[in-house]
C-alpha cells in the first residue's frame, strides 16, 4: 500500500496531475491559518520543530541510541539496524530530489544542480531515524514502547505539519516521506532486528 501511495504521488508530481491541487488548497488554507495566528511565538516553535528533520540532531539521536543498545545487548544488530536505516535515507530522498526536481510551494523554479522538494527531506530524515532509533531503543527496553512509540510519532508527525505551517513543503512532499519512512521501518523490523541473538539479555 505505501508503495502505491509513493508511486501515485510520485507519478502526479511528475505530470502536475490533478492531485496537486491539494497541495494548492492545504497550502492556502494552513497559509491562512497562519496570517490569522495572533501568536507569533507559533512560528518560533514550528521554526524550532523543523529541526528536527536536520541529520545533526536526529542523527546524533540515533547514533547514541545505537551505541548505548550495542553496548546493552552485546550485538552487532543495532548497529546494522541503524546503517541500513541511513543507506535507505540518503539512497532514496537524495537521488528523488534531484531527479524529480519539484519547484516549493514558494514557486521559485529548482536551479540546474539543486534538489527539489519531493519527497520531503527533513520529514525523511526526522522519522526515519528517529523511528529506527525507537525501534533499535524498545528492542533493548520493550516496556519503554507505549510511551516511546507514540511520542516518537508525534515529534516526527509535528515536523511535516510545521514544514507545511512554515510553507517549506507541499503536503504531498510530507505524505510522500511518511509512506518511505513506513517501507523503510518495516524493512528494519523485518530485518535484521526480527532476528533476535542468541545472546540477548534476558529482561
Amino acid at each position: 500500500m505505501l508503495f502505491a501511495i509513493l508511486g501515485v504521488l510520485t507519478e502526479q508530481v511528475l505530470t502536475n496531475g490533478p492531485l496537486l491541487a491539494v497541495d494548492r488548497w492545504a497550502r492556502d488554507t494552513v497559509q491562512g491559518w497562519v496570517a490569522a495566528d495572533p501568536w507569533p511565538w507559533t512560528d518560533t516553535l514550528a521554526e524550532r520543530w523543523t529541526d528536527f528533520g536536520v541529520a545533526t540532531y536526529s542523527g546524533a539521536v540515533l547514533t547514541a541510541v545505537t551505541v548505548v543498545v550495542t553496548v546493552r545487548l552485546r550485538s552487532w544488530r543495532p548497529l546494522a539496524t541503524a546503517l541500513l536505516a541511513a543507506l535507505a535515507l540518503f539512497g532514496t530522498v537524495i537521488p528523488g530530489k534531484i531527479l524529480i526536481g519539484r519547484p516549493g510551494p514558494e514557486g521559485a523554479p529548482v536551479a540546474p544542480g539543486d534538489w527539489g522538494w519531493f519527497p520531503s527531506g527533513h520529514t525523511a530524515t526526522a522519522s526515519i531515524c528517529l523511528g529506527t532509533a525507537a525501534l533499535i531503543l524498545c528492542t533493548a527496553w520493550p516496556r519503554l514502547r507505549p510511551l516511546v512509540y507514540p511520542a516518537t510519532a508525534f515529534v516526527c508527525a509535528g515536523v511535516g505539519f510545521c514544514l507545511i505551517w512554515r510553507n517549506y513543503h507541499w503536503l504531498w512532499d510530507v505524505v510522500a516521506s511518511g509512506c518511505l519512512t513506513g517501507i523503510v521501518l518495516w524493512l528494519v523490523v523485518r530485518w535484521p532486528l526480527g532476528r533476535r541473538d542468541r545472546d540477548q539479555p534476558q529482561r
